[in-house]
């Protein structure tokens, strides 16, 4: 169960009447910047339950969302979004082919890629990152760097040109071949040759698609049955804290057919394939107990140990849980502990978002009101890992399905992702 506020719907009516459409280069400039803020995000689940905040808050929160973002947001939709097959690559236009020699691009490349952080020179200083970005004719790094032309005049094989930039002399060519995995969820790109050094030392090498259903973020999308490494999400970062994207803060092993849908700094979300909604693994590293004289709030309890010890102490303590017996692990590097739960039919408590339905809240975050709300309902069925993370904090991986059926069904596989889990913290 999440909860959360009805501004989305608010901001959503409101962009509809506002352009929907701004040169590429603004918006990737625009993104960028929104991107590289380390804020608190709202999963992005089918709810459960709804509440209505206070018609202030939603104008207030609306305004403020307005100023940060802009136009840049109302494009997101339409620019951002990636195709979840190979689309059919069109025929050149006069229009679009206007100065660069060859065909366009692959569908195939047509996507984000994320990738190790390409930090040693002669690679661009001005980043904390690296996103690479193929359109049919255009390509940029990190949202404004190394913008380039882009065609392809043979199969997997990519040709650059570059555009005014401080790393590169206009005009400079790159030619670069491409591999990719069965299923192109993992691309390599090899050098042929460069006349521009800055972009050799970003392009070349091993990068994973990014073909996130959300257009905000740079989640990865569908996956094949392979490793994974995360972009965004920083365990070991404090809410607040120095943060920016470190590739491989955790690395995972799926079967096929599974996704990754969301990636934000302290939240990741895996889904297998073809179940409901509501059924996956979640990832937080700013779970906090909430209080319990009124759980309905979700206010952060800071008199308990966020320790591995103190979330299961908090959660074999609270009324309205059938819980397993604690069990002892160790996943990756991080040592907790493990348990299965679901909500006491005996349990009556209800919620202004239940609808009238019982609900047991379990976990929010360090700020009261909309974030992290999260809880169980009478049907569903959970696993949840509690797992050291040191400095009192500790990371709560949790499957999730929405009934005791798609739970038995799936459990034993998740917990195979889970325990493939290998977690690394920055040096």
């Amino acid at each position: 169960m999440k909860r959360q506020g009805n501004i989305d719907g608010v901001l959503e009516a409101w962009f509809l009447d506002g352009p929907m459409e701004m040169p590429d280069r603004l918006f990737e400039a625009v993104f960028d910047q929104v991107e590289r803020v380390p804020q608190r995000r709202l999963s992005r689940l089918q709810l459960r339950f709804s509440d209505m905040s206070p018609t202030a808050r939603l104008l207030v929160a609306a305004g403020a969302t307005i100023l940060l973002l802009g136009v840049g947001v109302a494009a997101v939709g339409a620019l951002r979004s990636t195709p979840s097959t190979v689309p059919t690559v069109p025929a050149p236009s006069a229009s679009s082919s206007a100065g660069v020699a060859g065909p366009p691009v692959a569908g195939e490349l047509r996507y984000g890629f994320v990738g190790e952080f390409r930090s040693d020179p002669p690679a661009p200083t001005a980043q904390d990152r690296s996103i690479i970005r193929f359109t049919d004719r255009d390509f940029t790094y990190n949202g404004t760097l190394l913008e380039s032309e882009v065609s392809s005049p043979s199969a997997n094989t990519v040709v650059f040109r570059s555009k005014q930039s401080a790393d590169c002399t206009t005009d400079d060519e790159g030619e670069y071949t491409w591999s990719g995995s069965p299923g192109l969820t993992k691309i390599t790109f090899t050098l042929v040759s460069d006349d521009c050094d800055a972009r050799a030392a970003v392009v070349a090498g091993d990068w994973l698609r990014a073909d996130c259903p959300d257009p905000e973020n740079d989640c990865l999308g569908p996956l094949e049955a392979d490793s994974y490494s995360t972009f965004f999400i920083d365990p070991w970062i404090r809410a607040g804290g120095p943060w920016h994207p470190r590739f491989g803060a955790i690395t995972y092993d799926v079967p096929a057919g599974w996704e990754n849908v969301a990636d934000y700094p302290s939240e990741y979300k895996l889904t297998p394939p073809g179940a409901p909604a509501d059924t996956g693994i979640f990832l937080f590293s700013e779970a906090w107990p909430v209080k319990q004289d009124d759980p309905c709030l979700f206010a952060p309890d800071g008199t308990v140990l966020r320790t591995a010890d103190g979330m299961a102490a908090y959660v074999g303590s609270l009324p309205g849980l059938l819980a397993t017996e604690a069990r002892d692990v160790t996943i990756g590097g991080l040592s907790g502990h493990r348990f299965d739960l679901a909500m006491d039919p005996a349990w009556t408590l209800t919620c202004s978002f239940s609808a009238g339905l019982p609900v047991r809240p379990l976990y929010g975050d360090a700020s009261s009101g909309d974030g992290l709300a999260w809880g169980l309902n009478a049907d569903t069925r959970t696993r949840s890992w509690f797992l050291d993370l040191g400095d009192n904090r500790s990371l709560v991986v949790h499957f999730e399905a929405p009934d005791a059926t798609t739970f038995d069904g799936l459990v034993d596989e998740a917990t195979a992702v889970v325990e493939s889990m290998v977690f690394t913290p920055p040096e």
